[in-house]
């Protein structure tokens, strides 16, 4: 995909010259059969491809690359060649914007669930070789995983239309009744806890798998607001299920707040 957004339609550029698609699809055929008989490679230029039209038919049309891009402007005079030039580093500009704001690629243990990123229980023990149902979960001891707060289930008294769900989420619902998950705070939560418990036997290298996921999904953002004597620090993580300290600093010393 990434490939692809990094390349324009033939015919967005044919707009661009002011230029009839027939006729550049014309000039792209005849520098095809200059760099062949060059042994000039022409992917690094243009990719043949097609399109459909407004009958659903396949239509010829080439993926142009930025290098393609440079080529036809240099085969451009004048006013006319500083005009393209100028588009297509706009339009491979707002592409790259695009492609830097996309999420991160995260494992296959990172799902993404009703908005919220997740990781399935089930998942958790195939890493680390650890149950964590009834072990080390609760719904009062803050010393394990609270129910509701660090993790969570769905399915209950529901019926699951499993093919319907995988398209939805793109993951498997799993066979069991209830799908039993841990939010964010948990996954976190979760690893601390096994690392003090001494009895816990972890298979090798799953707490720095799983620990470097979640680090990808909590890149802080500082926001600092100051007005007279009193320092507002905000520590913002977007669709994240962290608590947020907040630092309010006074003349006479300083308050935190433990905020969800």
């Amino acid at each position: 995909m990434q490939e692809l957004e990094q390349t324009l339609d033939s015919r967005e550029v044919a707009e661009m010259i002011e230029k009839n698609h027939s006729k550049l699809l014309r000039d792209l055929r005849r520098y095809e059969e200059q760099f062949a008989e060059a042994n000039i490679g022409l992917g690094d230029f243009f990719k043949v491809s097609t399109y459909a039209d407004a009958n659903n038919q396949n239509r010829p049309c080439y993926r142009i690359t930025k290098k393609g891009c440079e080529f036809i402007a240099h085969k451009l005079t004048g006013t006319k060649g500083t005009i393209f030039t100028a588009r297509y580093i706009n339009r491979f500009h707002e592409m790259q914007d695009i492609l830097s704001k996309q999420e991160p690629e995260l494992p296959w243990f990172i799902r993404k669930f009703q908005g919220k990123y997740i990781m399935l229980f089930r998942d958790f023990k195939e890493l680390t070789g650890v149950e964590l149902s009834g072990n080390y979960t609760t719904w009062e001891r803050p010393d394990k995983l609270r129910g509701g707060w660090d993790y969570n289930g769905w399915g209950w008294y529901t019926n699951i239309n499993k093919e319907e769900f995988k398209k939805e989420y793109g993951f498997d619902y799993g066979d069991d009744s209830c799908m039993m998950y841990l939010y964010q705070r948990g996954i976190t939560k979760a690893l601390e806890i096994l690392k003090s418990d001494r009895k816990a036997k972890i298979i090798p290298g799953s707490y720095d798998l799983i620990k470097s996921a979640v680090d990808m999904l909590q890149k802080p953002k500082e926001i600092t607001a100051k007005k007279e004597q009193t320092c507002l620090k905000i520590s913002e993580n977007a669709n994240s299920d962290i608590p947020v300290q907040i630092n309010i600093v006074l003349k006479d010393g300083t308050m935190s707040y433990l905020l969800n």
